[in-house]
């Protein structure tokens, strides 16, 4: 039975439309990430032209209003970019051996 198991592990790792899924998500959250530690940069660094552009036409706010969202998509983002890269540990302990 285990060896069973273990095939269905292998073949979940191996799988090229559940490969590409991951991939998929692996870069939007990095690309994510990344746009929005710069955001979360620029706002912790207090530089005004960011409270002129993006805090000033989606929350009519300043940079203390941005720094919170950013921060947590930040977050966010890593988080699932780490879960992606520990894709075939996730399979291998969800698919029990």
């Amino acid at each position: 039975m285990s060896k069973v198991t273990g095939k269905n592990a292998y073949a979940l790792i191996h799988n090229n439309g559940l490969n590409l899924l991951w991939l998929i998500l692996m870069l939007t959250s990095a690309s994510f990430g990344i746009v929005s530690l710069v955001i979360m940069i620029l706002a912790v660094g207090d530089v005004q032209i960011l409270s002129w552009s993006i805090g000033y036409i989606l929350t009519s706010g300043t940079n203390d209003v941005v720094r919170t969202p950013s921060i947590v998509i930040t977050v966010i983002c890593a988080v699932v970019f780490v879960l992606c890269i520990c894709k075939n540990k996730i399979i291998r302990a969800v698919v029990k051996d």
